[in-house]
Formats: C-alpha cells, sequence, structure tokens
C-alpha cells in the first residue's frame, strides 16, 4: 500500500512539474510574442513616419496638396507621379531634405 502511495505521489509531482513547465513555455512565449508586435508596431510607425515625411516634402516642392500625387518605389527610386508629370525623388536619411528632384516625363496631354 505505501508502494503504491508513493507511486500515486510521484506521478502527481510530476504531472504538477508538467504542468508548470508547460506554462513557463505559454508565458515565455507570450513575452516574446509582446515584445515581437511592439518591433513591429515600432516599425510600421517608423515607415509611416517617413512616408508622410517623403508626401509633405514633394508636396512643398510641386506646391500641390499630398492627395494629388502619388509616390511609388521602383528598383529603390522614388518615383512621384502627378498631374504635372513623373519625377525621381531622391530624399537624404531621415526623409528631412529632397536631394535631387528630375522631372522625367511631362503631363500626359503635352
Amino acid at each position: 500500500m505505501k508502494e503504491a502511495e508513493k507511486n500515486i505521489l510521484g506521478l502527481g509531482f510530476s504531472i504538477f512539474m508538467l504542468i508548470v513547465v508547460v506554462l513557463i513555455g505559454v508565458y515565455t512565449v507570450y513575452k516574446f510574442d509582446e515584445k515581437f508586435d511592439e518591433k513591429m508596431d515600432m516599425k510600421k510607425s517608423e515607415k509611416i513616419k517617413e512616408e508622410s515625411m517623403r508626401y509633405k516634402l514633394v508636396s512643398e516642392k510641386l506646391n500641390e496638396p499630398k492627395d494629388s500625387f502619388y509616390i511609388d518605389i521602383k528598383e529603390d527610386k522614388y518615383i512621384v507621379i502627378s498631374e504635372k508629370g513623373e519625377y525621381i525623388a531622391d530624399f537624404n536619411e531621415d526623409y528631412s531634405k529632397i536631394k535631387h528632384f528630375v522631372k522625367v516625363r511631362p503631363k500626359k496631354n503635352e
């Protein structure tokens, strides 16, 4: 009878340890996912800020509202498509200035 009680206690302890290990694993995955989401949110907000800065600078350069043109990225170059024509824009590292702004195509009806 005592040996059966020891086996039951041993089995109970093993189940308890298994539950603890699983909970620690779930908590670790949850924290990793939380940190990963935080990094992704930071990257998304940074990209949104960069895009906003590009549109602001081009808007000032073309003297047009932000919704009147589109900025596309092709082969690591920014192509600005507007009613005035197509331009290639090159920005500095932090998107605070336009380094180069070159018209490559006139507007469609020219």
